[in-house]
């Protein structure tokens, strides 16, 4: 049945109604108009029952369909512990992407078989996707400077379109240290690639699933509103650093690498441990820490009765504290 007729717009009252007679959702901690009102002016309906997932529902009888012990004060706190914790993953994403950009800068200057210009010059003539991406950004304030002046643009007519257009003809003065500027998350993991290779530092099996994550929270989306496991399989760095970690049992660490988000933020814990600074490193890990044994425990009651969620937040805290020294 089509989504028009299936699944109607609703108004806040009649989505609370949905929410209490059809989904099985309590409001023993709030009114339903308060909840009415905070659908509102808080949050949209959408990403506040998203968390939803994290329940499940009664087989059978006459409540079969409902969620099981679910009040709608519980997905107000996932919602709110989720918006604390993707504002400290954006951060922690950022940090690896600078760390990266600084190692291969690096890297690339202390390379005798370097000079900074031939490694562009040639990733450029293998990826034309990436010069087009380029030339998308020569009218950015923030990138038409670097590319006006590395590169060499001309004006010419869209055969298409018969649009006058911006081209690069040439990119022979452009280095290394300032490609890394130019380009996106994805761009940047592809020319890392092409770089090192085999030798790379990091491998980019690892990187995709920071890249993940961290456009996960650049698109401001729900981080953890499904952790249910059996969504992903860990690349073997990932299983093989696990594995050393005393006190988890085989099962344990299969169910929850399993899990997409929890896989992210395992892998994203390990990178950050590889490649951030110290100083970095201390600053933003104290965040994560106040807020896992902190604000994520104020209401902890409200989850005692979800294994899943329960065991996620112990199997994340047992990585915070072993995977990043």
């Amino acid at each position: 049945m089509s989504n028009r007729i299936n699944k109607p717009k609703k108004i806040s009252k009649e989505l609370v109604d949905m929410m209490r007679d059809i989904k099985g959702i309590t409001f023993k901690y709030t009114t339903e108009d308060s909840a009415a009102d905070y659908l509102t002016n808080v949050n949209n309906y959408m990403r506040t029952a998203s968390y939803r997932k994290n329940y499940t529902k009664v087989q059978g009888g006459k409540n079969h369909g409902k969620y099981e012990r679910l009040d709608f004060a519980y997905l107000k706190e996932l919602s709110t512990i989720d918006m604390y914790f993707r504002f400290i993953l954006s951060k922690m994403c950022l940090d690896i992407e600078h760390a990266l950009k600084v190692r291969m800068i690096h890297d690339v200057e202390v390379d005798m078989a370097s000079n900074g210009f031939d490694e562009v010059h040639n990733f450029l003539n293998s990826n034309s996707n990436i010069l087009n991406s380029l030339e998308k950004k020569i009218t950015s304030p923030f990138t038409s400077d670097l590319i006006q002046k590395y590169f060499t643009v001309n004006t010419v007519t869209d055969d298409k379109t018969g649009k006058t257009i911006s081209k690069i003809v040439a990119y022979d003065d452009c280095p290394v240290w300032v490609l890394v500027e130019l380009l996106s998350y994805g761009e940047f993991i592809q020319f890392y690639k092409f770089y090192y290779g085999k030798a790379a530092p990091i491998s980019s099996n690892l990187l995709h699933l920071v890249r993940s994550l961290r456009n996960a929270t650049a698109h401001n989306n729900c981080m953890i509103a499904n952790l249910n496991r059996n969504t992903s399989r860990p690349p073997t760095e990932i299983k093989d650093a696990v594995k050393q970690i005393s006190g988890l049992s085989k099962s344990q660490r299969q169910k929850n690498l399993s899990s997409r988000p929890m896989l992210e933020f395992v892998t994203m814990l390990y990178v950050y441990n590889e490649i951030v600074t110290e100083k970095v490193k201390y600053h933003h890990l104290k965040e994560l820490k106040d807020l896992f044994y902190g604000r994520m425990i104020e209401k902890k009651e409200f989850f005692l009765d979800n294994d899943l969620i329960k065991n996620s937040y112990f199997f994340a805290c047992i990585m915070i504290e072993n995977l990043v020294k």
